[in-house]
């Protein structure tokens, strides 16, 4: 005999860097900031159906300091976007291997996560001591569909 499971889900999205440069309170640095969406979606066995809800994130692409945005807000300036000679923002993560931990029980906590401003060459390291459970968090906060993992020996 089988079980459904169901619930909600949330994904996100980043849009991209849009509107004037703004420093951003957090951490005192200048930058487009990225629009981010977050859709909760209703699932049955993991399976989304409906989409139940959707956030718009204006967000440092540093530090991550974030303000909510109404809909209309973000497409707004998602609409009047300038981005002439703005290539925007990779991030990714650094395995120190030589900080390694010993032992079975031995948290790795040996991860740098990394942001590089592509406009500039700027890298800015966000989170040093990060475990790969950070990485995942950082992934699903900023919207990223894939962070890179360099191993550094």
């Amino acid at each position: 005999m089988g079980s459904i499971v169901y619930g909600t889900k949330t994904f996100s999205k980043n849009m991209g860097y849009y509107g004037p440069k703004e420093l951003c309170i957090g951490c005192g640095r200048t930058y487009k900031t990225a629009i981010v969406k977050y859709t909760s979606w209703f699932h049955i066995d993991y399976l989304p159906i409906i989409p139940t809800k959707k956030k718009f994130f204006k967000m440092c692409p540093v530090c991550g300091a974030a303000t909510e945005l109404q809909k209309d807000n973000a497409k707004q300036l998602i609409s009047k976007a300038d981005n002439e000679g703005f290539a925007g923002f990779e991030a990714l993560a650094r395995h120190i291997m030589a900080d390694k931990p010993k032992g079975i029980l031995a948290t790795d906590n040996s991860y740098q996560i990394w942001v590089k401003d592509l406009s500039t060459g700027e890298e800015i390291c966000v989170q040093s001591n990060a475990t790969k459970e950070d990485i995942k968090q950082f992934k699903l906060e900023r919207g990223y569909k894939k962070l890179p993992i360099e191993r550094v020996d």
